[in-house]
């Protein structure tokens, strides 16, 4: 059974009891106020029989005799019952009103032996009366009875069609309520059944770029198909990043193996060559330090890389990367700008690690004589790192995708230089698991600004900003060049 109809059955179910609670009610209700005003019918001729009734014990009649006498009243049967000097009650007087006319039995038997007032329904001759018995009392004693009826056959007329009518629209009600309901929730649950035809679509077709219609109001199912949809995107992005990192993996597995394939057969043929164990040999380190990038960016992934958490002098760090610069290039004059003291909470190695990715990607598109420039600055609660260069540049269109893994804007170039195209991802990573961010502007032919802002650590008092020179005396420093 679908939700659908589920939820149809469960509201109708839920109707029909109020209808039928609405029905009793309404019929106990009509019941009771008519039974009232009979009862108040009733009460009235006791008490207008009462003082005959009264006066006639006094000075009774014969035991044996009875008079009858009719009442303007319809719909009434009145009886008064005497007792004799042998203590059994006898009818003295009949008065009637279009019922039972020679009736002379008790209208209610079992009331002749109370002493208090009684009201009951009973049957006579098939016809359903309402009987209100009172005790007729003198000097402490009771001495007989009055007993009035009036029949409840309108009374009952009245409730049978009052439920008659309301048990046939209770239905047709009911029923509209389940096709009303049906319909409702066939549109209430639209979403849900897209939601499954698309799922049964993607998984057919392997299609993740397929997305979900909805024009509805921003209520559950709303934020359900948003909620998807979103999904939806992440994994076809995902799943996209995945088949281009398998891709690129491939690739980069597979040119070094051919390079080392290669000149392990040039060895064969021609015996040892000091030039081919040299390309073996470098080929060799790049693949192992893909497979170290790699390893690292997965235990980042699955979060198993833990960070230290210790105060970091990123004043400190800067210069110890600036010197360590000094065995990456050369013909690339390496300068200090600003350095202002600043102190975060770290993992130091990953952060030099960061500054170290940024300044050899900065070398490495740089040309023969531009500048890589470091710098460090404070600017409110945050420390900004700076890596500019003059380089190439890198096109907007590139900008966005720096950062993602294997992904390179010359890509024989780096390639050449021994580039993984991971060292930006491995620097995204570190920035933002330091509650971080890392960016970058850069313009064609002038030059890129890497920028990283890190939180300072929160004991970190305000230190006034003095500016820490390039080198003494303004000198920079020209590093030798590695390809």
């Amino acid at each position: 059974m679908t939700i659908r109809t589920r939820l149809t059955f469960l509201y109708s179910s839920l109707l029909a009891c109020v209808i039928l609670v609405f029905i009793a009610a309404t019929s106990s209700v009509l019941s009771w106020t008519l039974r009232a005003q009979v009862d108040e019918t009733l009460r009235e001729v006791i008490d207008s029989e009462r003082y005959t009734a009264l006066n006639d014990i006094r000075w009774p009649t014969s035991g044996d005799s009875m008079s009858t006498k009719a009442r303007s009243t319809p719909g009434l049967f009145v009886q008064i019952w005497h007792y004799n000097e042998n203590g059994q009650p006898f009818l003295h007087t009949v008065s009637y009103s279009l019922l039972g006319y020679g009736y002379n039995e008790p209208l209610d038997p079992m009331a002749l032996s109370e002493s208090h007032e009684v009201r009951r329904d009973v049957t006579i001759g098939g016809d359903h009366r309402r009987v209100m018995s009172a005790p007729l009392v003198i000097d402490g004693k009771v001495r007989g009875y009055i007993q009035a009826a009036a029949s409840l056959r309108t009374v009952d007329a009245a409730i049978d069609r009052l439920l008659k009518i309301m048990l046939v629209g209770g239905s047709i009600t009911l029923l509209i309520s389940l096709l009303v309901g049906d319909y409702l929730a066939r549109r209430a649950l639209r979403p849900i059944d897209a939601i499954a035809q698309t799922a049964k679509q993607i998984t057919a077709a392997d299609d993740l770029s397929r997305r979900i219609p909805y024009d509805g109001p921003p209520d559950e199912l709303g934020q359900l198909t948003h909620i998807f949809n979103n999904t939806l995107e992440r994994l076809e992005r995902l799943f996209n990043v995945q088949r281009r990192f398998v891709a690129d993996v491939s690739h980069e597995m597979r040119t070094p193996l051919t390079t080392i394939q290669g000149n392990i057969d040039l060895m064969r043929r021609i015996g040892p060559d000091d030039q081919a164990m040299a390309a073996i040999a470098g080929e060799a380190r790049r693949m192992s330090r893909l497979v170290e990038d790699l390893l690292l960016l997965a235990k980042a992934d699955a979060g198993r890389l833990p960070l230290e958490q210790t105060h970091v002098e990123l004043d400190t760090l800067l210069m110890d990367v600036f010197r360590q610069a000094q065995m990456l290039a050369a013909e690339v004059t390496i300068a200090l700008g600003p350095v202002e003291p600043a102190r975060v909470m770290g993992d130091t190695d990953r952060l030099r690690q960061l500054l170290l990715n940024l300044v050899s990607n900065a070398i490495k598109y740089t040309p023969p004589g531009g500048t890589v420039t470091l710098g460090l600055t404070r600017e409110d609660s945050d420390a900004r790192l700076t890596v500019s260069d003059t380089g190439i540049g890198i096109a907007p269109d590139d900008q966005e995708h720096i950062f993602d893994r294997f992904y390179r804007v010359d890509k024989a170039r780096s390639r050449a230089q021994g580039s993984t195209g991971l060292g930006l991802s491995i620097a995204q990573w570190i920035a933002e698991a330091h509650g971080g961010e890392i960016s970058v502007s850069s313009t064609i032919d002038a030059g890129s600004i890497f920028t990283v802002r890190l939180p300072l650590a929160p004991d970190a008092s305000p230190q006034p900003a003095t500016a820490r020179p390039s080198l003494p005396h303004g000198r920079a420093v020209r590093l030798p060049r590695t390809r």
